[in-house]
């Protein structure tokens, strides 16, 4: 995947999600695209997720709207620079995530133990207590 911001945390400006889990936290990965409503909608709380827990766990929005015609790479750029969006971003430079995962519906956020093993999956948008509630157990779960 191309990193959009965040190449400190993601390794580069080129990633692999195995790069992401080496830290050995925790992670949040959310799939997102720049024309799509819902998505703008929870990107501000991911951010004060991220913001609460920075440092216990990592939150990753991967963009995948130009497979899913919501948008394009620009349109994502746009968003998160709108929303003043500062954890890592990145985009898929297939559809194989979308696939992986098997992402059925935008948004999608799947949470990872700090192993790297999904531990629950939503499809749709969380609002901020449903996110809260998954960070606060996925920082708090024994490592």
């Amino acid at each position: 995947m191309g990193v959009y911001q965040r190449q400190d945390v993601l390794t580069g400006t080129e990633t692999k999600l195995s790069a992401v889990f080496a830290y050995g936290k925790p992670v949040v990965l959310n799939f997102w695209a720049g024309l799509c409503p819902p998505c703008q909608a929870e990107m501000p709380a991911f951010q004060r997720a991220y913001d609460a827990q920075q440092g216990k766990i990592i939150i990753l929005g991967l963009d995948v709207g130009p497979f899913l015609h919501l948008g394009s790479y620009f349109d994502a750029i746009a968003l998160y620079n709108r929303l003043e969006i500062q954890y890592p971003l990145a985009f898929a430079e297939t559809a194989t995530p979308l696939r992986l995962y098997s992402v059925q519906g935008m948004p999608t956020t799947v949470f990872f133990d700090a192993r790297g093993q999904v531990v629950d999956k939503v499809t749709g948008a969380l609002d901020e207590q449903q996110l809260q509630a998954h960070v606060r157990k996925l920082a708090t779960a024994p490592g």
